[in-house]
């Protein structure tokens, strides 16, 4: 019998490892000209202005949504006809685009940061921050896509039929 928290296994690890993959590629930023992007700083201060505790909510809420966006994709992903790296591609550029239009400025507007001044508000696709950062975005999200789908639906990860 399979076993029902199965599916939730595996969004947890591909979640976790594209997660870190994303994290990773937006380290880059000031090596492509973007200013430091900070994101589990950002998403932490929206809990606490603690800024070490900030740190560690906002690694748990990174997380917890990559985990939560793995998921997802595990459930929309048999809805679209193409290859399995080009659903990854496509849901990819599905949360590029969310975050762009928005998430950054919802961000701008509720985030303790900007409203005391200490970031710059990153705008509507990140305008604000340069063309680097809405590309260097762009790549990373596209790459948590790939890494989710790459995973999820990897026969490696799939239970064996019984």
């Amino acid at each position: 019998m399979r076993s029902s928290n199965t599916p939730w296994r595996r969004a947890i690890f591909a979640g976790i490892l594209a997660t870190l993959v994303f994290s990773l590629l937006l380290r880059l930023a000031p090596v492509v000209g973007s200013p430091r992007i900070d994101v589990p700083l950002w998403d932490g201060t929206l809990i606490t202005l603690n800024l070490k505790a900030a740190v560690i909510v906002g690694y748990v809420l990174e997380f917890s949504v990559g985990i939560l966006l793995a998921r997802l994709y595990e459930k929309m992903a048999p809805r679209v006809k193409s290859p399995r790296l080009a659903r990854g591609a496509i849901y990819g550029l599905a949360l590029w685009a969310s975050l762009m239009v928005a998430g950054l400025p919802l961000f701008s507007v509720v985030s303790p940061l900007v409203t005391h001044g200490l970031l710059l508000s990153p705008g509507f696709f990140a305008w604000h921050f340069g063309l680097a950062t809405t590309l260097l975005f762009m790549v990373s999200l596209l790459l948590y896509g790939m890494t989710v789908s790459y995973f999820l639906e990897s026969p490696i990860l799939r239970p064996s039929p019984r």
